[in-house]
């Protein structure tokens, strides 16, 4: 019992000691001030930085790491509005709108009402990886940068200010419509673009094909290498007012290049540096097939290859092959039926008949629709496709259907089994006047006459 009473007078006396310690010995605060109020201080710091610029802020914006340049200026106010001007779809979604300065784990910025940033970053389902809140990286007085909030990953998109000048922000206006330059069948009927470089004796030391996505703002260069293997750049792009730069110098033959002046008259973009000059133009043939035949058929989007005048025009669809859509609609008039579409598999590898165009036509008085479906024997000879024609279909479908509409079709028909092939080329996501999916999209052009090419969406 005595036992017991000793270890509860110990127990109460430490007890005591531990009280009268933290009554006499309270902790001192580590900061002056508490944590909130520190970085509410350094938010005020720099929201200050951003409002105070006189003539605002020159910005570039890159969504990915590896995509171009979009030109933006920015003018922050007191009030929590910040004015937009960008470099992109000639100015249309700059609008007004708020922004906030705030922290969530990091401090951040955040553009708050739909603006430019909003409509990159909703495009094409999100395609573009674009983004309207950032984290601050590095702030000085003269240049501020950011990365995204939410992206994933390392490949971040990044949004860097400058401290504008008087003249900045109409340099940016003054680029407004002129991505349309750089743009893959601007101002021409050619359905393909390449680059060459000639040396200072005129000789052309290297030559490539050429595709320019405008939503990423990167060209793709694909060339022959030196083990003849096919060799594949891809170049971020910058819009200026004189053409275009790459974002970073490309050594072409031994040359580097990256500034490009527009000439307007021949409607192509000319580089020279040190005597030797890169010229990038359109062209009726590629400068280099490339390797895109190799997988016709296995579109990660669709093996069905579907064109359809009502997704819209491409200029990637020639005026040669809306006649021969036109001639259809004429010779068929009497019977009130008008082309609709054709789906085109077609498996290469495949011994015997491994190719079907299927033509749809449609009846608008009551909505009847269609088909003719017609067979061909395919290989793939010096990276073309090449189609012998084996005539209707027998089984499928509807056999005198398939008969009725063939004199009727034929020149789309020949087109596909023209004797020196198609040329076939991937073109990224569908685009159109009036539509865009993430569907896989692509091209084919008659070797024999190349004024005839289609441009068509796989699903």
């Amino acid at each position: 019992m005595m036992l017991k009473n000793i270890k509860l007078y110990i127990v109460l006396f430490i007890t005591l000691g531990f009280i009268a310690c933290s009554s006499d010995n309270e902790v001192e605060p580590l900061f002056d001030g508490d944590i909130d109020s520190r970085v509410n201080e350094r938010l005020q710091s720099y929201t200050n930085t951003l409002v105070s610029s006189e003539f605002g802020w020159k910005a570039d914006y890159r969504p990915q790491d590896d995509s171009g340049v979009y030109n933006f200026y920015l003018k922050f106010n007191a009030d929590n509005t910040v004015e937009i001007v960008s470099d992109f779809n000639n100015g249309t979604d700059d609008l007004p709108t708020t922004y906030r300065i705030g922290k969530s784990q990091f401090p951040e910025l955040v553009f708050e009402n739909f603006s430019t940033f909003h409509r990159l970053f909703e495009l094409e389902g999100f395609r573009l990886g674009a983004e309207f809140e950032f984290l601050f990286e590095e702030v000085t007085s003269d240049m501020v940068t950011f990365k995204s909030k939410t992206d994933a990953g390392d490949n971040k998109s990044t949004l860097t200010l400058v401290k504008a000048t008087a003249a900045d922000k109409e340099a940016v206006e003054n680029l407004q419509g002129l991505d349309t330059r750089i743009e893959d069948g601007h101002m021409t009927t050619l359905p393909f673009r390449g680059i060459t470089v000639a040396n200072t004796a005129a000789e052309i030391v290297f030559s490539g094909s050429l595709a320019y996505d405008d939503l990423e703002r990167v060209a793709t260069v694909i060339s022959e290498g030196d083990d003849s293997s096919e060799v594949v750049t891809e170049i971020p792009i910058e819009v200026t007012e004189g053409g275009l730069n790459f974002v970073e110098p490309v050594t072409l033959a031994g040359t580097a290049f990256q500034e490009f002046t527009y000439d307007v008259t021949n409607n192509n973009f000319t580089s020279v540096v040190d005597g030797n000059t890169a010229v990038i133009a359109h062209a009726s043939l590629p400068l280099y097939i490339n390797n895109d035949i190799f997988g016709i058929g296995t579109s990660p989007s669709g093996s069905r290859f579907l064109y359809r005048p009502s997704l819209g025009a491409n200029p990637l669809t020639s005026a040669g092959f809306d006649a021969i859509v036109a001639q259809i609609n004429t010779d068929l008039a009497a019977f009130g039926l008008v082309f609709e579409q054709f789906i085109f598999t077609t498996d290469p590898s495949a011994t015997g008949i491994n190719t079907t165009l299927t033509i749809g036509f449609t009846r608008p008085s009551d909505g009847g629709f269609f088909t003719g479906i017609y067979d061909f024997e395919g290989s793939i000879v010096d990276k073309k496709l090449v189609l012998t024609y084996q005539g209707p279909n027998p089984t499928e479908g509807n056999p005198g259907n398939s008969g009725f509409f063939e004199a009727s079709s034929l020149n789309m028909i020949n087109f596909f089994g023209n004797p020196d092939g198609l040329i076939y080329t991937d073109r990224g996501p569908f685009r159109s006047d009036t539509s865009a999916f993430s569907n896989e999209a692509a091209s084919l052009l008659s070797a024999q006459d190349p004024s005839l090419s289609v441009y068509a969406v796989w699903f």
